[in-house]
């Protein structure tokens, strides 16, 4: 599902009372004030839903398979996402 497919079915769920721009509008508030939440606390929990959690991965070597030259994959910060065992998913 992309963007505008979530914007449409928000849009569904609140049965047309605001327009598809208008929820394209709170989708991507609702993005930069989660960003900022992880850049600040590095964890966000939706009570009984889901979590996002700031990850920092290691630094690592790795070898190019062409030219076998060694590599090495500097750390990087991702963002792990779990859902709660108790939301149903069909």
């Amino acid at each position: 599902m992309n963007k505008s497919q979530l914007a449409e079915l928000y849009r569904r769920e609140t049965d047309g009372e605001i327009s598809k721009l208008k929820a394209l509008k709170e989708i991507d508030d609702f993005m930069e004030t989660l960003n900022e939440a992880l850049m600040t606390d590095g964890k966000v929990k939706f009570h009984e839903k889901a979590t996002f959690e700031v990850l920092e991965r290691k630094p690592r070597v790795i070898s190019n398979p062409a030219t076998r030259e060694r590599l090495e994959i500097y750390p990087k910060k991702t963002v792990k996402f779990k859902l709660s065992k108790i939301v149903k998913v069909d």
